[in-house]
């Protein structure tokens, strides 16, 4: 008994050993701090094109009203309005160069693995840009799906049932397994990360363990998201029109800090089970 208390022990003081000298919480701060930078212009981008749609703009905000809780939706209408009061091709421009600029937030990812898998950069400087334009969509699609079918599936499916009585078996189905589909998701995606943003050669499957780890932290996560801004009133109270920015950057926070994690569990596995195979 004591001595499999002692090795958790040594196995949790390694583990925040490794989180110290890797610098974890600067690297996971710095790739919050920029993707939510990329998040609005991402989201302006997807409303320019949904002005080509049959969709209106009432159907939109009726949509985020619906769907998200009043401490987010606020600022959801606010980019709405904005949209669609101003040219599509300034829009759509703007949100590119945004986009672009705040691929930092993957730089800052691949920074943090880097150190993670003991590995230095020594890639194209374009390159690394072109790729971490490329990646802050990824990075942002998953957080969308993280958020929005985890975090408020319920509210989103009792919007389309009330407005398209039709789907309500297709509704239901994916509702029901939204919490398996989305791990399998989320770790496919996380494997995809851990495989191709280091500078380091690795096996793509080697990467399942931190993978699925990071997959259920960010389920998890999310739904701890919902309920406090469901429940919890507070932090608007703390904040006020900041609120929305300060719970996404804190959320995103954790996201990115699990992610690191599982990048961690992966080499320490590569260093103690996979070097011995």
């Amino acid at each position: 008994m004591k001595e499999t208390i002692m090795k958790k022990y040594r196995l949790l003081n390694r583990i925040m050993n490794r989180i110290s000298e890797n610098h974890t919480g600067a690297y996971a701060a710095q790739s919050a701090f920029f993707i939510v930078l990329s998040m609005i212009p991402f989201i302006m981008l997807l409303l320019a094109l949904v002005q080509y749609t049959p969709v209106t703009k009432a159907d939109v905000i009726r949509a985020v009203t619906h769907v998200l809780p009043k401490t987010i939706y606020p600022m959801i209408v606010s980019i709405v309005n904005q949209v669609y009061n101003q040219s599509q091709a300034m829009i759509s421009l703007t949100g590119l160069v945004a986009i672009w600029s705040a691929g930092r937030g993957v730089l800052a990812m691949s920074a943090g693995l880097n150190s993670v898998y003991g590995s230095k950069e020594t890639r194209n400087y374009i390159y690394l840009r072109l790729r971490a334009a490329f990646y802050t969509v990824l990075f942002i699609i998953a957080i969308v799906l993280s958020l929005v079918i985890l975090g408020f599936g319920d509210r989103l499916s009792i919007f389309i049932v009330n407005h398209y009585p039709f789907m309500k078996g297709i509704i239901d189905l994916i509702i029901n397994i939204r919490a398996v589909a989305s791990i399998v998701v989320l770790t496919v995606f996380s494997m995809t990360i851990y495989h191709f943003l280091p500078n380091k050669k690795t096996k793509f499957i080697r990467q399942f363990p931190g993978a699925f780890l990071t997959a259920i932290g960010w389920a998890a996560a999310s739904y701890i998201f919902s309920a406090y801004v469901n429940i919890f009133t507070g932090f608007s109270t703390m904040y006020g029109s900041m609120t929305t920015i300060m719970l996404i950057m804190l959320w995103l926070y954790a996201c990115m800090y699990i992610m690191l994690l599982g990048g961690e569990v992966n080499e320490m596995l590569a260093e103690d089970f996979f070097t011995s195979m």
